[in-house]
């Protein structure tokens, strides 16, 4: 498996990554073939092409959400499979689907009828209650919350310790989410 990015979040994903896979490698503009956690870093992320013929599956272990989507685009366009990444000390509800390529960290608690979109990072101890739908290439910290039936959009870092509650979303908001997309939110 490769771990496209060495930093932080990616030495994280190393960990979840080692119950289900032997052979992992890590691709980080920084790190040029250091060890890093027992870990080599075969290359830069650009050459994300030169991989793909030996590592079937990939995880975009990037913060930023905007550039994760980018690399996770390149990954499909060059026929990764971009793997869902959920420690087994996770809580999960039969009943919740995660898109691809995401990313759920131990303690993390993902309820009944939750939506969790592409790309996303789902931290240590975050809790997504009963209905709630997590957009593409969010980021849902440490110890943050999202209340049930609350919608979250494309991008949105719910922050460490935070409660993000569905009357957070107020006309204020709304403006910020058109000045930014151009449109109008399309769920409520």
């Amino acid at each position: 498996m490769l771990i496209v990015g060495a930093g932080g979040h990616g030495r994280c994903c190393l960990d979840i990554a080692r119950e289900y896979y032997d052979h992992i490698a890590f691709l980080d503009d920084n790190h040029i073939n250091n060890m890093i956690n027992d870990c080599k870093v075969i290359g830069q992320i650009d050459d994300m092409r030169l991989y793909c013929s030996e590592y079937k599956d990939i995880v975009i272990a990037i913060g930023n959400n905007k550039l994760r989507k980018q690399l996770f685009n390149k990954a499909v366009e060059l026929g990764y499979n971009l793997i869902s990444l959920i420690s087994n000390k996770s809580i999960i509800s039969n009943y919740a689907n995660i898109d691809k390529g995401t990313v759920v960290f131990p303690n993390a608690v993902i309820e009944a009828n939750v939506t969790v979109g592409k790309g996303c990072i789902i931290s240590t101890g975050a809790i997504i209650d009963h209905d709630a739908v997590v957009g593409d290439y969010c980021h849902i910290n440490a110890l943050a919350v999202v209340s049930s039936m609350t919608k979250i959009t494309e991008y949105t870092k719910v922050d460490y310790g935070q409660v993000y509650r569905k009357k957070d979303m107020d006309e204020t908001w709304k403006e910020e989410y058109v000045k930014q997309f151009g449109e109008e939110p399309s769920f409520f």
